[in-house]
């Protein structure tokens, strides 16, 4: 049986955004937040799960030296069996509303559409694969809302949960390759790609970024990965061959530190910025790659 080792800080909702984002950077699959607490869970059956979360703690410790008002010592440690890690899942997580078009649905909860042209994206987590409500979910799925016209031949790097190949194919997007970095996780976005009708052609794949994309799959329109932000630089000079002139590739998941180096490394491999979208202290950008000189 898998269990979880539940870690709750005591944060105020100012500090929220930049506790996440360490936590996420240190190595943390996600995390819950509460009214002014942030709660992260690790599996217990990882090798040197003890020292995992010794070394969240050294990093809030760093926060706090630097003058953010937060406790680094957690307020709370407790073990969960899968079932109870469960049932704490469902009963934080709910439909949310996470762009003007958007709204993520639990696949146990009944909702109903409260607009007509509302799109639902029915997810079941499924452990710490992604809910789909955290900040950087919504600055990518408002910067497919800035892109896709259809038809795109379109490529979801690290698709977690699956819940950006759904957007995209609510808007209309072509075919699409969704991949992640070990077959549970496909799994796990497979079962969530079934949830949702519209999204029942997407191809799922085991891949580490993009290194077993097939060469069919060159030439992209677009290409998306809202990943950790350590593995975005070593990301773009994979994407850059599979895009087409004049593709876009989006990008999120940075967090405020690390903004002006991924923003740099993008323009180093030739990409343009077309918009910078912001949220708290996380950021995406919506890049493209040159059309083709054509010489006189």
């Amino acid at each position: 049986m898998i269990t979880y080792q539940k870690v709750v800080w005591q944060v105020p909702a100012e500090n929220q955004d930049v506790v996440i984002a360490t936590l996420v950077a240190l190595g943390a699959e996600g995390a819950e937040q509460g009214t002014d607490t942030v709660t992260i869970y690790q599996d217990v059956n990882q090798e040197g799960f003890e020292n995992q979360i010794a070394t969240y703690i050294t990093g809030l410790t760093a926060l706090a030296e630097r003058g953010l008002a937060i406790n680094s010592q957690p307020i709370s440690q407790e073990r969960l069996d899968s079932t109870t890690f469960e049932n704490e899942w469902k009963n934080y997580y709910h439909a949310s509303r996470v762009t003007n078009q958007f709204t993520v649905v639990p696949a146990w909860e009944d909702y109903q559409k409260v607009q007509d042209q509302e799109k639902l994206i029915v997810m079941d987590p499924d452990q710490a694969f992604g809910t789909g409500t955290h900040p950087t979910t919504s600055l990518m799925i408002q910067a497919l809302e800035a892109v896709v016209r259809g038809g795109e031949k379109t490529i979801d790097v690290g698709t977690g949960s699956g819940v950006l190949a759904v957007a995209a194919k609510h808007l209309g997007v072509g075919s699409v390759l969704a991949t992640d970095i070990d077959e549970e996780a496909v799994a796990t976005a497979q079962a969530n790609l079934a949830l949702n009708p519209v999204a029942s052609d997407v191809t799922v794949i085991a891949s580490d970024l993009m290194q077993d994309v097939p060469q069919e799959w060159s030439k992209s329109e677009l290409i998306m990965a809202n990943i950790l932000a350590d593995v975005i630089a070593p990301l773009i000079p994979q994407v850059m061959p599979m895009l087409t002139a004049g593709g876009y590739f989006l990008v999120s998941g940075i967090y405020d530190d690390v903004e002006p180096a991924i923003k740099q490394a993008l323009e180093s491999h030739g990409l343009t910025i077309v918009q910078h979208l912001n949220q708290g202290t996380w950021h995406a950008f919506i890049t493209k790659k040159a059309d083709d000189l054509i010489n006189d």
